[in-house]
Parts: structure tokens; sequence; C-alpha cells
């Protein structure tokens, strides 16, 4: 088995492990949101979550979501946004186990947490108010 643990102490980020082969750790953005990042090793594969990006919505607004969510996976290199059974949004990536290093490893955290960082705020805004264009969409 992998050691994240040993990923998660060599980058200094705090975690716990609830389970077996899942490990959970805490991250802020700048704009002082905090996020959940999960990463679990399934058979050959390394996932990792940023969940939930975002919570469970009106139909109104989840309308308004989800074609932006998808143009955003169509540009996005890495990462993708997807659905869970719960309705909410989370923020994914995957690696192959035999590919994975400190700097592989590190690359898809910063990644996670720079489009967190990011796009957050923007698509709170899309789902709280009808009328919000975001700048980020063009």
């Amino acid at each position: 088995m992998l050691d994240i643990a040993g990923y998660f102490d060599r980058f200094g980020w705090s975690y716990e492990s609830p389970e077996p082969g899942l490990w959970r750790s805490t991250f802020f953005t700048e704009s002082e949101e905090e996020f959940d990042l999960y990463v679990m090793v399934v058979d050959d594969w390394v996932h990792f979550a940023v969940t939930p990006f975002l919570p469970p919505m009106e139909p109104d607004a989840a309308a308004r979501l989800y074609p932006v969510l998808l143009q955003f996976n169509q540009q996005m290199r890495t990462a993708r946004f997807a659905l869970d059974s719960d309705g909410d949004v989370s923020l994914l990536a995957d690696a192959p186990a035999d590919q994975l290093s400190d700097a592989h490893f590190g690359r898809i955290v910063a990644t996670l947490v720079a489009y967190a960082d990011q796009l957050a705020g923007e698509l709170r805004r899309l789902v709280a108010d009808a009328g919000y264009h975001s700048p980020l969409m063009g």
C-alpha cells in the first residue's frame, strides 16, 4: 500500500485516517473558506476529493450551476467536478498509484487548492444570485 500519510507528513499537512485506505485533511483558501480533502487508495488508483465543494441546492440554482460546471470541466486540467448521490458537488482528481510521487502528489493537491481558491466563491455566488454572471465564464 502507498504511504499516503508520508506524503501528507512531507508536505506538512495534518490529517487523520478514519478507516484503512482513506485519509482526510483540511485546508483554507485565501478567502478563509474551509474545505475537506480526502485521499483514498482503491486498487491501482489514488482518488482525491474536495468534498463537499458545494452543498445540495434548490433545483433552480442547480439548473444555473450544472452547465457552468460542465464548461469548467472542459477547461480545467487534472481535476473535474462531480455530483454525489446526496447532491453535493465535489472537486475530484485521480492518479495511477504506480505513478504517484512526492512531486505528483504535491501538484494534485496544489491544483485542487488553487481551483477551490479561484472557483468556490464564484460558484456560491452563482448559486445564490440568479442574475449573477461570473466573469470567469467569459
